[in-house]
């Protein structure tokens, strides 16, 4: 009778510990979270993955890689230094938090869009059309701004859902994850949320040696540009309105006598 009731009893548990863990198992594999606020960590780690799955999208986002190696870290450098020293001014609120970083894709289109935790997604196509490096480090300066306050997460959240945004968090398979990084070239904004990004450029740019004519000089020349769709400037509207408020800003708002850098960047940009 003992041997029985000690057996009886090791079948039991073994079968409640076989429950426990099928119960385990599955609660793993279904756990989720809706993430509706996201810290700089958060946004680090989405941005990190909607990065790499632009680089596992060569169709859509073809890397630049040039057959000449060294030139491909000269740009990546150089570009990734532009971007590193606008994230460092005083306006931008996560300066210290995001990983500030720029992959090339090597396409003619001509735009440039960001991702959440500070990394920018910038096109040969707008390198190209660009004249100095006044004028791109200003659009890089007003691209910042979607970024560092959190609009470019919130959208993204408000598309797909704070249940894909905590699944990316916990490292779940998140079945929209090649469309998100498609949606974000994509994304709108409105004429109010622009001429704030401009203004957030002005502030950004003013303290350095940068023409401070570089953001006007920069929407001028690609609403100019012929036979090409400037995607930056569609996603981006008001060009008018935007004109008019940076023709008003003066010397004395913002430096004179400041350079725009356009040989350096000639030097380098004729490498593509």
């Amino acid at each position: 009778m003992r041997i029985t009731t000690n057996l009886l009893w090791s079948v039991t548990f073994l079968c409640v510990l076989t429950l426990f863990s099928s119960c385990q198992k599955e609660e793993a594999v279904i756990a989720s979270k809706n993430q509706e606020e996201f810290s700089s960590q958060d946004q680090h780690v989405i941005g990190e993955r909607l990065v790499t799955q632009v680089l596992e999208d060569d169709h859509n986002f073809p890397i630049f890689a040039s057959d000449n190696t060294a030139f491909t870290e000269e740009l990546n450098v150089y570009l990734t230094k532009l971007v590193q020293t606008v994230a460092i001014s005083v306006p931008v609120v996560n300066r210290n938090n995001f990983a500030w970083s720029v992959t090339v894709i090597d396409a003619p289109d001509i735009h440039m869009f960001t991702a959440p935790g500070g990394h920018f997604l910038v096109y040969t196509g707008l390198l190209k059309a660009l004249g100095s490096e006044a004028e791109l480090i200003a659009l890089m300066a007003h691209e910042l701004k979607y970024t560092d306050q959190s609009k470019t997460i919130l959208s993204l959240k408000n598309e797909f859902g704070g249940v894909a945004m905590g699944d990316i968090l916990l490292g779940n398979k998140v079945s929209s994850i090649d469309n998100m990084a498609l949606w974000l070239r994509d994304l709108s904004y409105s004429e109010e949320e622009v001429l704030e990004a401009d203004q957030y450029a002005l502030n950004i740019i003013c303290p350095y040696l940068y023409d401070n004519k570089g953001l006007r000089n920069a929407i001028m020349r690609l609403d100019n540009v012929a036979e090409q769709t400037v995607d930056w400037l569609i996603r981006r509207p008001g060009t008018i309105k935007r004109l008019e408020l940076l023709e008003d800003v003066s010397p004395q708002d913002c430096g004179s006598n400041e350079s725009d850098f356009a040989d350096r960047y000639q030097s380098i940009i004729a490498k593509l």
